[in-house]
């Protein structure tokens, strides 16, 4: 297991490896998904478990800011088909993390790189852009 809780996050979102996915995260995470706040271990594996078939998505990492209670993955969203493995679309997005006691205490995906900028160092003001 990686030592480095993101890229475990991301690696067992990858691999759909639910039980290395729970183990990085903290047990009040916050997972701020498309479809709403999921609260808790139990709700992030639910969002987690995806059911084979379809168009499936793979987390690629591109770059990785982290300042120990925050960080900042500029990622691919890469979707294939589960078929054939053809590639469908992809997607650059940006994924915020909030840690605690090198856990994921929060997760939130930004469709906008720059807001997801913002929001990284906004948190303590530091930073700040005009």
């Amino acid at each position: 297991m990686s030592h480095d809780p993101v890229r475990e996050f991301i690696r067992a979102f990858n691999e759909r490896d639910l039980d290395a996915f729970v183990a990085v995260l903290d047990p009040e995470v916050e997972l701020h998904s498309m479809k709403g706040l999921r609260k808790g271990r139990g709700a992030a594996r639910s969002w987690a478990t995806r059911p084979p078939g379809g168009v499936q998505q793979t987390i690629e990492v591109e770059e990785l800011f982290e300042d120990g209670e925050r960080a900042l993955a500029l990622v691919k969203r890469v979707w294939r088909w589960d078929e054939d493995g053809s590639h469908a679309s992809t997607d650059e997005m940006a994924w915020l993390f909030e840690l605690h006691d090198h856990l994921i205490r929060g997760w939130r995906p930004f469709d906008d790189r720059e807001a997801a900028w913002q929001a990284y160092h906004l948190r303590d003001g530091a930073d700040r852009r005009d």
